[in-house]
């Protein structure tokens, strides 16, 4: 098995004389509203013919640093996409773009051919996350190509169970795919812990992730991106100790907790895992990251007539943007009272520019409605009026706008709320139905027992935000906390109260000091 780096999270696996494309990114306008590009940039592989040289095209989930319509359009009109089954037909509807050629859904776990001895499994998220990882087996080797995906302990055992083997080769992400806290309007000081720890934790993932699977190679890739547009150009800074670290960081932090078989791989570079080496691509002779201002300013030179077509096709608009806003967030309300109750509150939108103004969503149950004023908001943003028309129009799912980092955001209480999210980028009765089946459902009945300053508490097992298992997901915090790694919800061990998220509470049942002889396990902070 050879698999060469693509740029970003897109590889080339061949074997055998086979071989399949996974997450190819090269669209010349980048992606979210040409707000991010593949860093350092990968154009130099589109003269390469072994580029669009295959017999299959893996998408793993739908966000457009993954699926690249413009690239698959360029392929032959036979080559299929396989993608993952998702309740949601965002990804389906991307894919249209790409012009009329084969699509091949596959459930969670249904092993597959996609090229002659080259055999794959995806392993999916809950289906608030419609993301994947996917499992690749070819001439005795394994790839384990984890990208947007979280997954566990539990899961990884699974996978080496079933391949019966190493995994020959991980790769996985390092920078976060996030607009927190960078959008939020957060005082400096605050902005800096938020950030912190979001980068803490991607990193300690990283590292948990590579000691529970044990690869011969573990490859860090799909990050950072460039912010080549000037609007955008201060986001670049989040490669210095932020949210979208380098490769090479996160390599250098992994070796400083000696894990150390990890490999870089940049735009053409290929790791032969029967060889277990590098073979690089000698565009980057001489690169370095630590140069980034001068090559990004050299970048942004070289696409400016790119973001700059992309903002063209999205003028201002001539006319009121509220009768569509109305009709559209009513639309919205309709779909799901499950998720209008789980959202509770009011949502301001402060559209700046001709045809805007500040409206806002109730969801509270009993109060919904669409309101031309906004206030009384626990949650609020604020966007240039440019960008409501294909929201409105379904032309950009609201998550990939919100990945363009186009936007400010603020909220009040400070927590997440996950079903506000899920509403606005599934907006499909089917997809949130699926949620909704899935979390009424999720089993508390299991407990177990967690230790913290001498004394015994009996939780749920499963976490009540996404049903992730507390025993490998689990960590307790200085203070009475108890974290789901999974998603990063924070419960009181007292109350079981969630502290950061709209989350239903965590059955919790004190036992006193002394109760129980035994607490159970849970990860260590990487």
């Amino acid at each position: 098995m050879r698999v060469t780096a693509l740029g970003h999270a897109g590889l080339r696996v061949e074997a055998g004389g086979s071989a399949v494309l996974i997450d190819p990114w090269f669209s010349p306008e980048g992606a979210f509203q040409a707000s991010w590009f593949p860093f350092p940039d990968n154009g130099h592989l589109l003269d390469e013919p072994a580029t669009t040289a295959a017999q299959a095209v893996v998408v793993t989930h739908e966000h457009l640093d993954h699926l690249d319509p413009w690239f698959v359009a360029r392929l032959p009109a036979g080559v299929p996409v396989v993608v993952p089954r998702y309740p949601s037909p965002v990804l389906r509807r991307k894919l249209a773009a790409a012009g009329d050629r084969p699509v091949v859904e596959v459930d969670p776990g249904e092993e597959i051919e996609v090229a002659p001895g080259i055999r794959l499994f995806f392993v999916s998220e809950p289906p608030m996350n419609h993301d994947s990882a996917v499992v690749v087996r070819a001439g005795g080797r394994t790839l384990l190509n984890v990208n947007d995906a979280r997954i566990f302990p539990v899961q990884i055992r699974e996978i080496r169970s079933r391949v019966g083997g190493p995994i020959d080769v991980l790769t996985f992400q390092g920078a976060g795919a996030s607009w927190f806290p960078v959008c939020y309007e957060y005082p400096p000081e605050r902005r800096r812990e938020l950030t912190d720890h979001k980068r803490r934790a991607k990193f300690s993932y990283c590292a948990r992730l590579m000691r529970a699977v044990e690869p011969v190679v573990g490859i860090p890739f799909a990050g950072p991106p460039a912010f080549l547009d000037p609007a955008l150009a201060h986001h670049n800074a989040e490669m210095d100790g932020g949210i979208f670290p380098d490769q090479q960081q996160v390599i250098d932090w992994l070796a400083a907790r000696r894990i150390t078989a990890t490999a870089l791989l940049l735009p053409g570079d290929t790791w032969d895992a029967d060889a277990r080496g590098r073979e690089a691509d000698p565009t980057w002779k001489g690169f370095s990251f630590d140069d980034r201002a001068a090559y990004l300013a050299d970048y942004a030179g070289r696409r400016r007539g790119a973001v700059d077509a992309v903002l063209a096709r999205h003028p201002h608009p001539d006319h009121d943007l509220w009768p569509g806003f109305a009709d559209y967030f009513a639309g919205l309300l309709d779909l799901n009272g499950y998720f209008n109750e789980r959202i509770g509150m009011r949502v301001g939108f402060e559209i700046d520019g001709p045809g805007g103004g500040r409206w806002a969503v109730d969801f509270r149950p009993g109060h919904e409605g669409v309101l031309d004023e906004a206030r009384d908001c626990a949650y609020h943003y604020r966007f240039d009026s440019r960008w409501l028309p294909p929201l409105l129009r379904g032309e950009v799912p609201w998550e990939d706008f919100l990945l363009s980092l186009r936007f400010t955001a603020r909220r009040d209480p400070d927590r997440y709320n996950d079903h506000l999210l899920g509403l606005l980028k599934f907006a499909d009765a089917g997809a949130l139905d699926a949620v909704e089946r899935f979390e009424t459902t999720l089993s508390n009945d299991d407990r177990i027992e967690v230790t913290h300053d001498g004394r015994t508490y009996r939780v749920q097992r499963h976490c009540p935000h996404a049903g992730n298992d507390l025993l490998e997901t689990g960590e307790v915090l200085p203070g009475g906390v108890l974290r789901c790694l999974a998603h990063h919800y924070d419960f009181d061990l007292a109350t079981g109260a969630c502290l950061n998220g709209v989350c239903p509470p965590l059955a919790v049942e004190p036992l006193g000091a002394g109760d129980a002889t035994t607490a159970t396990p849970v990860d260590p902070p990487g």
